[in-house]
Order: structure tokens, then C-alpha cells, then sequence
């Protein structure tokens, strides 16, 4: 199976926008790792995931996601997820990591938070 997974960035204000698109899993988790490690190792500590573009998530995906957000809240940073479709809503809301990151409807209303 061919995955279109793409992670793109952007730094707004020294806030890394993490745009991901395709699907999370188990190979393509992995990448997302390196790149949260990559950004923290060069001193940034606040990011947006947005997950508009994203179809599906895995459990390794969501564990990397939670490692990640102590990891950087342990340095005064943290991680804002925006964009979650209705699908990943429910899946974090199933899992319980609706509890612990903050989720908003938009980029924009995200980086107003921080």
C-alpha cells in the first residue's frame, strides 16, 4: 500500500505548526517522532499539530503523541492539537487524551492559546 503521509512545518512566532496529512500508523508514526525530537533538540518547545488533513490514527501514533507532550511540557512547552475531524475526535475522546491535550477547532484559535 502506497501512503500519502506528509508532515509539513511552519514557524509562526516561534510556534512550530506541524501540518499532517494521510494516515498515522505504525510506519509513519516514527517520522513524526523525529520531527517533534529535531525541533525540541534546536530549542522550540510549543507546537500546533493540525490534523485537518488526516485520515487515520493509530495506537503507537496516540503513545508517541503523549510521550512527546511530557517530554516538551517538562521544558515549559506544549503541544495544541487543531483540526481533529469528527472520526479522531471520537477516538481521542475514547482513549482519554481529550483530557490531557487541548484541542481546538482551528490553527488560529490554537496559537491564541499559547
Amino acid at each position: 500500500m502506497i501512503s500519502n503521509f506528509e508532515l509539513k512545518t511552519e514557524n509562526i512566532n516561534g510556534i512550530v505548526i506541524v501540518r499532517v496529512r494521510g494516515e498515522l500508523d505504525a510506519l509513519m508514526a516514527p517520522k513524526l517522532k523525529e520531527l517533534l525530537i529535531k525541533e525540541s533538540d534546536e530549542g522550540k518547545n510549543k507546537f500546533i499539530i493540525d490534523f485537518s488533513e488526516l485520515v487515520h490514527i493509530n495506537s503507537l501514533a496516540m503513545g508517541i503523541l503523549r510521550g512527546r507532550l511530557r517530554e516538551v511540557r517538562e521544558s515549559s512547552g506544549d503541544i495544541k492539537l487543531a483540526n481533529l475531524n469528527p472520526h479522531i475526535a471520537t477516538i481521542f475522546e475514547m482513549v482519554g487524551l481529550d483530557e490531557i491535550f487541548e484541542i481546538y477547532s482551528s490553527e488560529e484559535e490554537a496559537l491564541q492559546k499559547f
